[in-house]
């Protein structure tokens, strides 16, 4: 592989959160798509615990819940259950 199929950007907790907070993402479910692409990278069922979550990515409850059913009607996430293990469809 050559140096210029190595280069990329890498997204991960703090440059999410730079975005953010510069007003580049706006969208709580793009937010929440990506938090979860970061913290649980690959895993297509996740068990999230909604508080720690929330707190660990400045985010309400209420809008993790918002932008949860948002992703789920864009098909991204295909089943909740009461416990929050999410079922994330592949790419």
């Amino acid at each position: 592989m050559t140096t210029a199929q190595q280069t990329g950007y890498w997204l991960d907790r703090g440059e999410l959160l730079r975005i953010r907070d510069r007003k580049l993402l706006t969208s709580d479910r793009d937010y929440l798509f990506f938090a979860l692409e970061i913290d649980y990278p690959g895993k297509l069922n996740p068990s999230v615990d909604v508080t720690a979550f929330c707190e660990r990515w400045d985010l309400g409850v209420g809008d993790f819940y918002k932008a949860l059913g948002d992703l789920k009607n864009k098909g991204v996430v295909m089943d909740m259950t009461s416990q929050l293990d999410l079922q994330m469809q592949q790419g």
